[in-house]
């Protein structure tokens, strides 16, 4: 992250230039001089990130790195004081008491000059004796020299992932059947044309070791083999002779010229040409670049003699670049389940001794620690290697347990696993590592809100604008981007809620790195000082013992505070006041789930702050003073006491986000309707009184007319409509073009389908949500028939549907379904079953029949299936061959059905089993080694499992 920092320091230049010092010409010139200094600087940098990700860089170059970073965030906090000082001179009076305001800031914007101008000549000095003193010694010189002549690739001296070829004996390993047998099968049998089976996973997930097992065990079926590490620092022209010498060593280089293409061609047509008439079985284990495939499938011909080529990646994107023909196959790889984790633990541990079974006295120590391991199997079994070598004894146990985060730093056994997972982030272009050290900010095993993620991202400007594409969709590409290079776990709640986190191990060298860089801080009450300085801090837990440390240092851009319980510094303020007045240049304030009751007037201060997070806290009253925070891009108050906004919010001209989801507001102020810079707004009144209702507890809230005006506005959730102010509603409606996302209640039939009507025409829509006033009404989605919305991925429909509409069934990209109080009598399954992107289905009061079948080949993504409150049904069947995705299973309040689903069995993915509110003699019947995580009965007075 060496160059990264210097980035948003040059836009602020940039920014200062443009709108700030435009008039005044003697700073413009100094801070030009500045910025084409720092932009040469910069392109020295990044070569220095790239040798430091290597391990190349010298103590004396870190040390000058650093220099920089500190005058860089020298330069920041001088471009930002001043900008706040300007913007303290500003008022909104009118008037003659305006026209003097006006004219006073002008004089103190002249006043204001003189001491920016002075700072950045003292800046543009102090960089030049910081490059000076690098050239003097050779640094700057040297990093050139190393740039110039650094190659693409490097060797390193010792590949960890070497242990991953050897298994020493067969107890060592524990099985996955369904994937061996797929993938012996697929290599065998199938067609004798080419195929590419490509194994997906995150770095220790044991991709290697899998088909090294795999590829032992056939390869004597084909003519010739070969096993090809490509690794990162790959040379072509060398696997190439290296595969010839293994498959047809008869063979002979055909090359005539020296030229790169020419040798390579040379060692491609032989090849070619030997494997024509062969059947042949090649594993290129571990590609990180998508070209090597361009280039390597050249020599491997797609003839009708059984060739076959497994890759194994961590990301997905180059398996996607190896499918050409619909015989390919893409394998994903997860992290364990704890039934499999156990399993590899206690061979591993207990080779020797008590028949690979764990003593009871130590079980429960045992489950602790491979709950540690979060299911990677290269965590788990070189964690059981170091147990196995242990006294099986309960103190040794617990030592370890309490000692294993601090293990996988110092332990050589243990760190050979970070190196394998740091490998995946020295990979990573520039931009997307700041975004995969954000993690570090959050708790050990702490669940992300992907839009939390987003705004945090573009508060902290770390997303930049691409073309027409908005912030939040470029924020998106970086997050499916980790995602795809296995670097961040997600996960989709009911289809909705997108969440995502690191495993525990990358998060370990997140930290280390992000410590290195000064990208962010941790203090908790291990580490309560700063040890340096940083631009973020993460507050965990108590703060007692950081409180006064914090004020050593009033650069900080970034607080968050987790698991912050202190009620004694949070009742008298003092704490929240003085980090308002020390830190003034603050741009994101993070507060989620504080025992916060009250803001203080003194949050005016942080003029430049972006993101203001209050979910859950105890908010009951936004102060006056937010009108203030002219930069708040997010205002997030889900899940707080607020009963209602102040007029002062009007002010906020960058306001994008606002979350009022779960609060006590009831109405939204017109002035809402002046922030034209408003992307998304996202309401739910929270209202106990209305349990029983068709919305449960929740309820719309009302918006003003003029809505419309809004033209940017991409979410709309959840608002109400009246008949007697429909058409000035849907005037407005109609002109909410780029909406993404919308929901509606208290709907009749006759506004449903005037609803409906209008928002066919909104052609970006991904989220919609209709719900009628209560269940007596009949919910008319009639007009979406001719022209479905066929972007939607989430689709919740709450009334009287009858039977279910033909034009869900072609809605390719729908993702998650809801049906509540439908009053189907006819299967919805067999329309829905060949969804192809459906992960979430929830049947709640939606269907009156007395049986659900789940068809051979039918939902081939869903992960999340609730069956809520169905009086009638009596079975479930599920085919073999339907639901192989399944994870998550809600039976709930089906009073009739006698036992668990028919077929459950054949659920090979199923990880969590929730049976609540069944009838008085319920079975359950549940295979006694199932890869079952989780089962939970409530409220079944009988139960017999098998």
């Amino acid at each position: 992250m060496a160059e990264s920092f210097l980035t948003p320091v040059i836009e602020s230049l940039v920014h200062l230039l443009t709108n700030e010092v435009r008039s005044f010409n003697g700073v413009r010139k100094k801070v030009e001089s500045l910025q084409k200094e720092l932009e040469i600087i910069q392109c020295l940098l990044k070569d220095a990130d790239a040798r430091s990700d290597r391990g190349e860089l010298s103590d004396s170059v870190k040390t000058w790195v650093k220099q920089l970073r500190e005058e860089a965030d020298r330069i920041e906090d001088v471009i930002d004081e001043y900008r706040h000082n300007v913007a303290q001179s500003n008022t909104d009076k009118h008037g003659f008491v305006g026209f003097l305001s006006k004219v006073g800031h002008r004089i103190k914007a002249l006043k204001s000059r003189y001491p920016i101008a002075s700072q950045i000549c003292e800046i543009n000095e102090s960089l030049r004796r910081i490059k000076d003193t690098g050239q003097a010694y050779g640094l700057s010189q040297s990093l050139e020299l190393q740039s110039s002549s650094c190659q693409t690739t490097y060797i390193e001296e010792h590949d960890p992932r070497l242990a991953s070829l050897f298994i020493v004996e067969d107890d060592e390993y524990v099985d996955v059947p369904s994937i061996q047998e797929e993938l012996k099968r697929s290599l065998i049998e199938g067609v004798s044309a080419r195929t590419v089976t490509s194994m997906v996973g995150q770095g220790g997930i044991g991709k290697t070791t899998l088909v090294k097992k795999v590829y032992d065990e056939v390869k004597q079926n084909f003519d010739c083999s070969a096993w090809i590490t490509v690794s990162r620092s790959y040379d072509v022209k060398k696997l190439l002779k290296i595969m010839m010498q293994e498959m047809c060593a008869t063979a002979e280089y055909a090359g005539t010229s020296t030229g790169e293409n020419n040798i390579i061609q040379g060692l491609v047509t032989p090849l070619r040409q030997y494997l024509q008439t062969k059947s042949y079985l090649v594993v290129f284990d571990d590609v990180w670049n998508a070209d090597f495939w361009t280039v390597m499938k050249h020599a491997l011909p797609g003839s009708n003699k059984c060739g076959r080529i497994i890759i194994t990646t961590r990301n997905a994107t180059i398996a996607a670049a190896c499918k050409e023909s619909p015989f390919d196959n893409i394998q994903r790889l997860e992290t364990w389940s704890q039934n499999e984790a156990w399993k590899l633990f206690c061979k591993k541990t207990f080779r020797y001794e008590f028949e690979s079974r764990c003593p009871t006295e130590l079980e429960k120590l045992s489950h602790e620690i491979v709950s540690k391991c979060q299911g990677l199997p290269l965590t788990i079994a070189t964690v059981a290697g170091i147990l196995s070598r242990k006294r099986k004894v309960e103190f040794e146990w617990q030592r370890v347990l309490g000692n294993l985060d601090s293990e996988f730093k110092t332990n050589p056994e243990l760190t050979r696993i970070t190196k394998i997972l740091s490998l995946s982030y020295h990979d990573l272009p520039y931009h997307l590592k700041s975004c995969l050290l954000y993690f570090g900010i959050f708790p050990e095993e702490y669940r992300i809100s992907c839009d939390r993620l987003y705004e945090l991202w573009i508060a902290e400007g770390i997303v930049k604008a691409s073309g027409d594409k908005t912030l939040k969709d470029v924020a998106k590409e970086y997050l499916n981007e980790l995602i795809e290079r296995n670097l961040v776990l997600f996960e989709m709640y009911y289809g909705a809620l997108p969440y995502c986190q690191v495993h525990d191990l990358l998060r370990e060298f997140i930290l280390s790195r992000a410590n290195d860089s000064c990208f962010c801080r941790v203090l908790d009450e291990k580490n309560s000082k700063f040890g340096g300085k940083s631009r973020c801090l993460s507050i965990h837990g108590s703060m007692k013992s950081v409180s006064e440390t914090i004020k050593e240092y009033s650069g900080v851009r970034s607080i968050f505070l987790f698991d912050f319980n202190d009620d004694q510094l949070i009742s008298n303020m003092s704490f929240l006041v003085n980090l308002l007045q020390n830190f003034k240049l603050l741009r994101v304030l993070d507060f989620e789930g504080a025992h916060l009751d009250y803001l203080p007037e003194e949050l005016g201060y942080v003029f430049h702050l972006r993101y203001l997070n209050l979910k859950r806290t105890n908010i009951k009253v936004i102060p006056k003073c937010i009108g203030k925070l002219h930069n708040l891009q997010t205002l997030n108050l889900m899940f707080t006491l607020v009963q209602m906004l102040p007029k002062s919010i009007g002010k906020l001209h960058n306001l994008r986000t606002l979350n009022l989801k779960l609060t006590l507001i009831r109405e939204l102020p017109m002035e809402i309707n002046k922030l034209r810079n408003l992307r998304h707004i996202s309401s739910f009144c929270k209202d106990k009184t209305q349990r029983n209702s068709i919305h449960g507890t929740n309820l719309g809230v009302k918006i003003q007319e003029g809505f419309g005006y809004l033209e940017d506005l991409e979410t709309l959730e959840y608002v109400e409509v009246y008949p007697s102010g429909l058409v000035s509603f849907i005037d407005d409606l109609e002109k909410l073009r780029k909406l993404k996302a919308f929901g509606v209640l208290k709907l009749t039939t006759e506004t449903s389908r005037a609803i409906c009507a209008i928002t066919k025409k909104l052609n970006h829509l991904e989220h919609l949500y209709l719900a009628t006033t209560n269940e007596d009404y009949i919910l008319d989605v009639e007009p979406f028939s001719s022209s479905p919305p066929l972007l939607l991925q989430r689709l919740s429909l709450i009334g009287q549907l009858q039977k279910l509409p033909h034009w869900i069934s072609e809605l390719w990209n729908l993702q998650a379904l809801f049906l509540s109080f439908s009053k189907l009598t006819e299967d919805p399954l067999k329309y829905l079953k060949h969804l192809p992107n459906l992960m979430s289905l929830r049947l709640r009061q939606s269907y009156d029949g007395e049986q659900l079948h789940f068809e051979e080949g039918g939902f081939q993504k869903l992960k999340d299936l609730t069956l809520l409150k169905l009086k009638r049904l009596k079975v479930v069947k599920m085919d073999r061959g339907t639901l192989p995705l399944l994870k998550i299973l809600n039976v709930d309040s089906c009073t009739l059905m006698e036992e668990i689903p028919a077929g459950i069995q054949h659920l090979r993915n199923l990880k969590e089993l929730t049976i609540r509110e069944m009838p008085t003699e319920f079975v359950v019947r549940i295979q006694p080694n199932g890869g079952l995580d989780y089962l939970k009965i409530q409220h079944v007075p009988i139960v017999q499992a098998y």
